[in-house]
């Protein structure tokens, strides 16, 4: 009988800033076929240093945000990044302030993603290969998303698996830390899912509150709410 040639995968929280490096490549790789990331980076196989430079910038912004979680998953044997899932914590009450929690390092890193925003706006080598004006239309749509939120939540605002690892579990144990700590703190799990993803969502407790349109209205995307779930306690 043949081996199973998956890898086992161990899932950690990033805790420092170097440890995006990995994530980068799995999110450029995972992403590469998407229809929203066709739409704003349609140079993104002819220019794909700006296509990875645009990850970068993204997943150094989530890292600086408070209350955001960067949990990854990598091959036990090699270290290898192989799947990363992000979540952000929303809300004013005293749990959502627990998750808050700021450092020097985070400081440091929103000043750094404001500066790369900025630049990436007024040299245009930065921004190569992108739809500038598509990109703005998915960020309005990104607000539009939050209206349709409750104050306390939590949201999952990144899914990446790499083709090494699909069919796995893993992207679900990602998924389901998140839920985990809906239950526990009795908030509703929320995101913005691809038409491909949306079963898989609906399968673990979400459903359609509204839809976030793109592509100047000809496309969009399924807004999901998973409420909490009373968690069952020890007699």
């Amino acid at each position: 009988m043949a081996q199973s040639t998956k890898p086992t995968l161990k899932i950690t929280r990033v805790s420092a800033l170097h440890q995006l490096d990995g994530l980068v490549d799995v999110a450029a790789e995972a992403f590469i076929d998407d229809p929203l990331f066709a739409l704003i980076v349609p140079g993104r196989h002819e220019n794909p240093e700006s296509y990875r430079a645009m990850w970068q910038m993204h997943l150094r912004e989530e890292y600086g945000n408070t209350g955001t979680v960067i949990l990854a998953a990598r091959d036990q044997e090699s270290g290898e990044a192989l799947a990363f899932g992000i979540w952000g914590r929303h809300g004013t009450s005293d749990v959502a302030r627990s998750w808050h929690g700021d450092t020097w390092n985070m400081q440091f890193t929103r000043i750094r993603s404001m500066w790369d925003v900025f630049s990436s706006l007024i040299l245009p080598q930065r921004t190569k290969g992108f739809s500038v004006g598509d990109v703005v239309e998915v960020v309005s749509g990104l607000k539009h998303a939050e209206t349709l939120y409750p104050a306390e939540r939590w949201r999952l605002c990144w899914l990446a698996v790499s083709p090494k690892c699909q069919r796995t579990g893993i992207g679900r144990r990602l998924v389901q830390w998140g839920l985990d700590r809906c239950d526990e703190e009795g908030v509703p799990a929320v995101l913005e899912s691809s038409i491909p993803a949306q079963p898989v969502y609906e399968k673990m407790g979400f459903h359609e509150i509204g839809r976030m349109p793109f592509n100047k209205g000809k496309s969009s995307q399924a807004v999901m709410l998973r409420p909490a779930e009373e968690t069952k306690k020890e007699v």
